[in-house]
């Protein structure tokens, strides 16, 4: 490997730590942002109803705004620190603001319901910019043109976002610990939210300190910069690109439908008695234990084994593609098994089904990320045009919208089995001969939808156009029109 593709110590930690504010503030937003504004903000009874047409609006708003802020990035001409670095230390700053505004609402705006709307939305769109403008894949992009050493890369950041998670799931007692001295969890809330993106921040610009962008893509002399129709024209022409976005938008399926309603099939199937509805809540509490590590461990693994069994396949692409298949074969056995009536017979044979695809999800992250940043150099090798910043927001979109359906589905089908339960003694209210369609319709959603997603990406995936010779040459032309900078 040539000097300007091998990587070393520094460039490893400052991958490492650079999205350390953007997982920070994702925990928060999604794990703390709604109970902050019902049960902390002093909103009262408007709290439930503006949180949620904020986070409904703001993925509307994404579909413009992601595409927009890509575009703008992959005009921009490399300056001092580099093309890309300058928008991810943006990212960093904007990140920080709106989280901490969000987080730190005035007991004076909560009084007054216009305000405090006014207030929320300014500092959700400052966050929102600031999300848009981190592109950790793009900037992998011009470190390295080394498929390999980009997937190493990939390391470090997934297992510190698992831990900032960990965390995330901890920082309730961490804000009742600080509040013993204050008294107030409002305000408590908002000096522990600050103190911890800030100190999130000082790491990230540590990490974006150390990072160097050697292959920065230099437009030839009758080349004209990225403009407006290019956006259009990115689906239609890059064919990787196309492939990639359409896998994503079935397979990406298979690991928010497998954890749906995963903790349910296991209070209803192994924790309640079928003649009172009653809830065991002793042995329920140990199952969702084994239920969460499962949702965990395979993210840790498939991290660790990712690299050793792509350099044995020989490619990316190929790794992602069995992977996707043996999702389809765990997801189709769990619903199949159901059928036959084995699932509820031991939670052992329902555990080990469901972990056979969450660990080819996780291990399929790697491959996953390496395909969507060779799907940048494809557009480079194709057009002659960088907009690496575009290809990114495509695939980000995608889980955004991913993510919103996901949770719009989970009601309807808690709805349709008629989901009623004492909140106070955890007995379930409705018809008892209900819930064996209940349990059915939880592994429909588990495993015939992930099978037929994962199944249809299969098939997506045999039209992706690079193979190793293609890959090859992609790089040499790549070399040949990028260098240190």
């Amino acid at each position: 490997m040539d000097k300007k593709n091998r990587l070393g110590f520094k460039t490893y930690f400052g991958t490492a730590f650079l999205g350390t504010t953007s997982t920070l503030c994702s925990t928060l937003m999604t794990s703390l942002f709604m109970l902050y504004l019902t049960d902390y903000s002093g909103l009262g009874a408007v709290a439930a109803a503006l949180g949620s047409s904020i986070l409904v609006a703001t993925r509307l708003f994404d579909a413009v705004n992601d595409p927009l802020q890509g575009w703008v990035m992959d005009r921009s001409k490399p300056g001092r620190f580099g093309k890309y670095k300058p928008f991810i230390m943006l990212s960093i700053l904007l990140s920080t603001v709106g989280i901490i505004g969000l987080f730190a609402l005035p007991t004076g705006f909560a009084k007054t319901p216009a305000l405090a709307a006014v207030w929320i939305v300014v500092f959700y769109l400052v966050y929102d910019f600031g999300t848009s403008f981190h592109v950790p894949n793009v900037l992998y992009r011009t470190i390295t043109l080394d498929v390999m050493e980009r997937s190493k890369l990939m390391v470090a950041p997934r297992f510190l976002a698992m831990f900032i998670g960990v965390v995330g799931a901890m920082f309730i007692m961490i804000v009742q610990s600080v509040d013993a001295g204050i008294d107030n969890m409002h305000t408590s809330f908002g000096i522990t939210v600050t103190v911890a993106v800030l100190i999130a921040a000082a790491l990230s610009f540590a990490g974006i300190a150390c990072i160097k962008e050697r292959h920065i893509v230099t437009n030839e002399k009758n080349s004209e910069k990225v403009n407006l129709k290019d956006i259009i024209a990115l689906i239609t022409q890059n064919k990787a690109l196309r492939v990639r976005v359409l896998s994503m938008l079935f397979d990406g399926f298979v690991w928010t439908f497998l954890f749906s309603a995963a903790t349910y099939y296991v209070k209803w199937a192994y924790c309640a008695d079928m003649t009172t509805g009653a809830v065991d809540s002793e042995k329920f509490g140990m199952m969702s234990m084994v239920s969460t590590m499962l949702s965990i461990l395979p993210l840790l693994v498939g991290t660790l084994i990712a690299l050793p069994l792509m350099k044995k396949v020989g490619s990316p692409n190929k790794l992602y593609r069995t992977l996707v298949f043996m999702q389809m074969l765990g997801c189709g056995a769990l619903y199949v098994c159901q059928l036959l009536g084995l699932l509820e017979m031991s939670p052992v044979v329902y555990f080990v089904l469901v972990a056979i695809p969450a660990f080819c999800v996780g291990t399929s992250f790697v491959p996953g990320e390496a395909v969507s940043i060779e799907c940048m150099d494809y557009e480079i090798y194709l057009n002659g045009k960088d907009k690496s910043a575009l290809c990114n927001a495509a695939v980000i979109f995608i889980g955004k919208v991913q993510s919103a359906v996901a949770t719009a589905s989970i009601g309807i089908v808690l709805t349709a089995v008629g989901y009623i339960v004492d909140s106070e003694t955890d007995t379930f209210l409705g018809s008892l001969e209900s819930i064996p369609t209940m349990l059915d319709g939880f592994v429909l959603l588990m495993g015939l939808i992930p099978c037929i997603c994962a199944l249809i990406s299969w098939l997506i995936w045999r039209g992706y156009p690079i193979d190793n010779n293609v890959r090859k040459d992609m790089q040499a032309k790549l070399d040949a029109r990028t260098g240190e900078n």
